[in-house]
């Protein structure tokens, strides 16, 4: 839970206000996680669980729990589609891809 309070800061302390935000990567924990909970609170929504996905290991992975990466964007994200890639198998994470719409911004 320190840990997800950390990344809360550091993420928010490098965006400008009313920046959208994507924060990823290999977090180590599982869907019901406090940490999890930690981050939804700062307003992040976590795609995987979001997207139903059965985890993120793919079969290289032989110990138990199926989680680790996840994906989490702010409400400015406006997403154009999803997908966690279980094959290849290399190493043994899934590639977590998403596609971001944004508007054209003209100086």
């Amino acid at each position: 839970m320190v840990q997800a309070n950390r990344l809360i800061s550091l993420a928010t302390s490098v965006a400008e206000a009313n920046d959208a935000l994507v924060v990823c990567g290999d977090f180590n924990v599982e869907q019901d996680s406090n940490a999890l909970d930690i981050l939804a609170e700062a307003r992040l929504y976590d795609l995987v669980t979001a997207h139903g996905f059965s985890g993120t290991r793919n079969a290289v992975y032989k110990k138990p729990g199926r989680f680790a990466d996840y994906l989490l964007v702010s409400e400015k994200i406006k997403t154009g589609g999803f997908k966690a890639f279980y094959s290849p198998e290399v190493p043994d994470h899934c590639a977590l891809i998403l596609g971001v719409w944004s508007p054209l911004q003209i100086s």
